[in-house]
């Protein structure tokens, strides 16, 4: 099995190594050559720098998107027509980060990422949201906690992509969790209530696995 990590930014690079150092090899794609190049070069023999989206796709059987939600569609329509059977895991939260630093939501309340961007996936395509419920510097460090283990939350419809969603959540090293159907996937998200992540604000909520 091969994943691509489509966005090599504070989430999707941090995704690259984990899963790189679990085993699983990765392609991945982002819009800086230089950028993209150094990250291969870090993990080493596992990771495969693509010229392109559509190049990361085809090489991958599983597609993590790790975009923020603005530019998502664009991305996804670029490779649209090789989505069909492959999965797609979409990292992004319904967030903005203004001039001040303050955090706001971008959709409108009970609507979530999940239901949209699941929206853009062509017919075919399988989906799941995962690896969105840490910042990146916790993804980083939590990873391969031991004698117990960080837990990652995730949600899909798809029997079948929740036993490979789990299968890589375990590689980069943590434990998991689903959290229901993508319709209500908002306990799946990085909230913000007040400038402080909600998810966060009770460790137990992601620290141990059962």
């Amino acid at each position: 099995m091969t994943t691509a990590i489509i966005g090599i930014g504070n989430i999707g690079g941090t995704v690259a190594r984990e899963l790189a150092s679990g085993g699983e090899p990765v392609v991945i794609s982002a819009v800086n050559p230089d950028d993209l190049a150094r990250l291969a070069a870090e993990i080493g023999s596992r990771a495969t720098a693509a010229p392109s989206n559509r190049d990361a796709v085809q090489r991958a059987d599983t597609i993590v998107l790790a975009l923020w939600l603005g530019p998502m569609k664009t991305v996804i329509d670029d490779v649209a027509d090789l989505l069909p059977g492959k999965l797609v895991i979409d990292t992004s939260n319904p967030i903005s980060v203004g001039a001040d630093g303050n955090i706001s939501r971008t959709l409108p309340d009970g609507q979530s990422a999940a239901e949209v961007v699941s929206g853009w996936l062509p017919k075919g395509a399988r989906y799941a949201k995962a690896f969105g419920t840490l910042p990146a510097p916790l993804l980083g460090s939590s990873a391969h906690r031991t004698p117990e283990p960080a837990v990652l939350f995730y949600t899909t419809d798809d029997a079948a992509a929740a036993a490979e969603v789990e299968r890589l959540i375990g590689l980069a090293g943590f434990g998991e969790i689903e959290r229901g159907r993508v319709k209500r996937s908002d306990s799946v998200v990085f909230i913000h209530t007040g400038g402080t992540p909600a998810l966060f604000a009770d460790p137990s909520l992601y620290w141990h696995a059962d």
